[in-house]
């Protein structure tokens, strides 16, 4: 990771609050876009609402803030999170309460209805 990312990041985990919701800020997304460059496609996380999800089973879903704080030791250690990202289609994103995708760190199995739930999930949460 190249220094002026990890800036960003730490930069980013310091001003957490963790009653932010879960649009993401400038350096947040620039960091999600280096994390995931191989994998995201044309998407840019700039702006976007984006659900953090963790568990072997994709069971927890974190918020912004406390995402951040799991995945900064890795990176201080210059390592990259196991990370991958789930695109939501525009009618999940509605059911959702606008969530436009979900980023996922170790988790194992991530079934189609396993994301049902996660929407559902989030539909009441958030709503």
């Amino acid at each position: 990771m190249s220094q002026s990312q990890k800036s960003i990041e730490q930069n980013q985990v310091q001003n957490s609050d963790k009653k932010s919701n879960e649009m993401l800020n400038t350096e947040e997304a620039e960091l999600l876009n280096f994390l995931l460059k191989d994998s995201r496609g044309t998407f840019d996380f700039q702006g976007k609402k984006i659900a953090f999800i963790m568990g072997s089973s994709g069971s927890r879903i974190l918020s912004k803030a406390d995402y951040f704080i799991q995945i900064n030791p890795w990176l201080e250690r210059g390592n990259n999170p196991q990370i991958f990202m789930v695109l939501l289609t525009p009618e999940q994103k509605d059911r959702s309460g606008g969530y436009d995708a979900f980023v996922l760190s170790w988790v194992k199995v991530f079934t189609d209805r396993k994301k049902d739930k996660v929407i559902d999930g989030l539909a009441v949460r958030y709503r």
